[in-house]
């Protein structure tokens, strides 16, 4: 069992600094490229010196004090939003099957919990946001909000607290 939760727990580290850097990435051409005249007509190599001149007197800033995946460069904004979510949908997945793995490992019988809980948290979330685009209000942060949630070992950490608590009371 205490194998279990230390791999457990140097696997979601390993993935959040991953997926924080992934999405860092991401989010620094994003931020970029709106910063940045004519985006959408550079070639590759004229964004990234464009970009590389936004970092100069930006030493301290977070998004600017990692370096450029050249690789992001080659996307228009377009290409980096639809990375963007499957990004997100790819890192909900992946903290999932961690999840999975761990309560298979703990021989607890309620993995149908987590998947329940991780469906009903993200489809509520897309509709959520997909509500705000029809009625013209901006659910981006609230929707960004569950995402993020799904995105961490909390789920998982909440259905193995309320499975504990559960074989306690009978």
């Amino acid at each position: 069992m205490r194998v279990a939760v230390i791999c457990f727990v140097i696997a979601t580290i390993a993935l959040g600094l991953f997926q924080e850097r992934i999405k860092i990435s991401i989010n620094f051409n994003l931020k970029s490229a709106s910063l940045i005249d004519d985006y959408g007509s550079l070639d590759a190599q004229s964004r990234m010196r464009a970009i590389q001149k936004l970092k100069i007197g930006r030493p301290y800033d977070y998004y600017y004090s990692h370096d450029s995946v050249d690789f992001l460069c080659t996307l228009e904004v377009k290409e980096l939003l639809v990375l963007k979510w499957l990004a997100s949908l790819l890192f909900v997945f992946m903290h999932l099957c961690l999840g999975f793995w761990l309560l298979k490992a703990l021989r607890l019988t309620i993995c149908k919990w987590l998947v329940q809980g991780y469906v009903l948290l993200f489809g509520s979330a897309a509709l959520v946001y997909l509500i705000g685009i029809v009625l013209g209000v901006d659910f981006y942060l609230l929707a960004r909000r569950v995402v993020g949630f799904l995105q961490s070992p909390l789920p998982v950490t909440i259905v193995v607290i309320i499975s504990k608590i559960d074989s306690n009371d009978g």
